[in-house]
């Protein structure tokens, strides 16, 4: 297999430029699920990247405890209380890309907000990220590929990595691109296995070389998630869009770096990093 190397100079002309006539319409339309109880921050952090990075419409679906917590901090962020699943699938009309699991655990709501994502993104043929808690029940419960969408992309760190293959995490990292090749194979996705040199697995495989410890963080794979999730729902293909969004987050994570050392990024820090890289 060949490996490619991926740095953020290889994605500078594949960064979404905009039109002096152009309107929020034409940037994209995310929605994020996600938010159990004690778990909002990870949501929020989420819409907050993709809204920071430049999707044109951001809606936040999570539990009651989060709503106030996100109108708050972003309220550009459509936020609402999901807690009984009443007409949950009227949020997906017109959605571009749907990140599912952020925030997400075992609980009763955190099952049934994962598997009904999953079953809307299918019937509407919508783009779909999993991360996090939605990896963790991807390896629990039993779902057959047919019923996934078609434009999926799996998010792992390697833990997640090792409970998706069955496998252990020392398995995952002594050849991550052999197991992202067989997440790829598994579950028909677009998969990116996050880590040091974190490796897109897609129509071509690369190896990120932008980025270190600095991005060993809480947040900081929530903040990646809403990065894609921008990048999917604009005029870029999956593929592509996963390089620069890798490559992006992981050369914010540099200039944090290169200007304080490894220690004492926040995540909130990072989406004004990834803002900056986004515009130069």
């Amino acid at each position: 297999m060949t490996v490619n190397s991926l740095t953020y100079k290889d994605i500078e002309g594949l960064l979404p430029r905009r039109f002096e006539d152009s309107h929020k319409g034409q940037y994209g339309k995310v929605l994020i699920v996600g938010g159990d109880a004690g778990m909002g921050g990870a949501a929020i952090l989420t819409s907050e990247s993709a809204l920071m990075s430049g999707a044109g419409l951001i809606t936040l679906l999570t539990k009651k405890d989060n709503v106030s917590a996100s109108l708050l901090r972003t309220p550009e962020v459509m936020t609402y209380d999901i807690s009984n699943f009443i007409n949950f699938s009227s949020y997906f009309e017109g959605i571009d890309t749907v990140v599912c699991g952020v925030g997400l655990g075992d609980s009763e709501w955190s099952k049934e907000a994962f598997i009904k994502t999953i079953e809307c993104c299918k019937d509407k043929q919508i783009n779909l990220i999993l991360d996090a808690g939605a990896l963790r029940l991807l390896s629990k419960i039993n779902i057959e590929n047919a019923r996934l969408p078609k434009n999926l992309i799996l998010t792992p760190h390697p833990g997640e990595a090792a409970d998706l293959l069955n496998r252990n995490v020392k398995y995952v990292q002594e050849d991550r691109v052999r197991c992202a090749k067989e997440l790829n194979k598994k579950f028909n996705a677009h998969v990116i296995l996050k880590g040091y040199q974190t490796i897109i697995f897609s129509n071509k495989i690369y190896k990120c070389k932008e980025g270190g410890p600095e991005l060993a963080i809480p947040g900081s794979g929530d903040v990646l998630a809403g990065l894609i999730s921008t990048m999917v729902s604009q005029d870029i293909n999956i593929e592509n869009a996963c390089k620069v969004a890798v490559a992006v987050h992981g050369k914010a994570g540099n200039d944090f770096k290169d200007e304080y050392g490894e220690i004492g990024l926040k995540s909130s820090e990072l989406i004004q990093n990834i803002r900056k890289r986004i515009n130069l």
